[in-house]
């Protein structure tokens, strides 16, 4: 973990950011390089990005990938608690998250807890329900978490 740099994207690597996202089918909306923050390796490459997406009524953390290579050292967790940190920073306590459901206890060591659709702001429900449709085709359950 040490040889990485977590840091503000910058608007060249819009690019490599969107690139990312889409090998891992995350959702592409609201991809915004000035909302992510990103790994860096000592040689300059990107092997991890998140974001924080801004609505009116929430704030929700998305676009968290790790390089395949570069899994299960502690990229994801430097990423999310950092967004967490510079959300805190911001004044803003509560985000919200969708992931799968395998995925709960990882996103529950950040202080996540599982939420119910009469729970997300507007503005969250529909997206909830269009990303529920999408992940039922592929055969995962998508549930809704928030922190704060």
């Amino acid at each position: 973990m040490s040889d990485y740099t977590i840091r503000a994207a910058r608007a060249e690597e819009a690019a490599v950011i969107r690139s990312m996202i889409r090998a891992e089918r995350l959702d592409p909306t609201h991809v915004h390089w000035e909302n992510f923050l990103v790994a860096e390796a000592a040689d300059g490459r990107l092997v991890a990005c998140g974001q924080i997406k801004p609505y009116r009524v929430g704030r929700e953390l998305g676009s968290l990938v790790v390089l395949t290579a570069y899994r299960r050292g502690g990229l994801g967790a430097a990423i999310i608690n950092a967004l967490i940190a510079r959300e805190q920073a911001r004044g803003n306590t509560v985000l919200y998250l969708f992931c799968v459901a395998f995925r709960e206890p990882y996103y529950g060591k950040f202080g996540f807890v599982r939420v119910g659709l009469k729970d997300l702001p507007a503005a969250l429900k529909l997206k909830y329900a269009l990303g529920a449709s999408v992940t039922r085709l592929a055969r995962h359950r998508l549930i809704a978490m928030r922190r704060g």
